[in-house]
């Protein structure tokens, strides 16, 4: 069939697959022009897909109990990265010496929780976790959480969560403190186990910074 171009702006006769490669680029596709049926599966790579979904959830855990100090204010330094029908994200976070940080910039949440036993009466169990943006030169409280024993109860659970930005990886560190800085009676266990989650903490990407 010959080409034809037509008087309404129309060209008639052109086969599929007919114009030379290289002819049409982005700049001619009309906006939303490529329907997502038209997108092979094959063709989403991750690469192409950076910034949907979660990209980074890792999860950490005390491996092994840990007793209370009275000074207070103690660092959890125990920590493995889960590893009981456990697979993370990615791995971009990682510790030493209890000292978190990551190597992805982002918005993140953090959900933690501590599990204590053995509390005395009226022994303060306050965890708390701070976050540094100069390489730990300065710490600031991001969350908090309290509880302390009675006559009756003498283990206690307790969580909190928030979201926290993550600007520059070089400088930003986080750490899990036993208590704000109370006295934490040496009697009192702080629960950990390299089995199951007594005590823990995760972090979920949400986004970028």
């Amino acid at each position: 069939m010959a080409i034809v171009i037509n008087g309404s702006g129309t060209i008639t006769g052109l086969s599929v697959g007919g114009l030379p490669d290289g002819c049409v680029d982005t700049d001619m596709l009309a906006a939303d022009a490529v329907a997502t049926a038209k997108i092979a599966d094959s063709a989403v790579t991750s690469a192409k897909s950076s910034g949907l979904g979660i990209s980074s959830a890792q999860q950490f855990r005390l491996a092994a109990s840990q007793a209370g100090t009275q000074t207070g204010g103690s660092v959890l330094t125990n920590w493995e990265e889960s590893d009981t029908d456990y697979q993370g994200i990615g791995s971009v976070w990682s510790q030493s010496s209890g000292i978190f940080s990551t190597t992805t910039t982002g918005i993140y949440l953090c959900n933690w929780n501590m599990t204590a036993t053995s509390i005395d009466v009226q022994d303060a169990f306050d965890p708390n976790i701070q976050i540094s943006t100069d390489s730990g030169s300065n710490w600031s409280n991001r969350s908090h959480s309290w509880s302390t024993g009675d006559d009756t109860i003498f283990s206690q659970s307790i969580n909190n969560h928030f979201i926290f930005d993550v600007a520059n990886v070089s400088t930003f560190r986080l750490r899990y403190r036993e208590s704000e800085g109370n006295s934490v009676a040496n009697g009192t266990s702080i629960n950990g186990s390299s089995t199951e989650n007594y005590t823990c903490i995760s972090f979920i990407r949400l986004g970028d910074t």
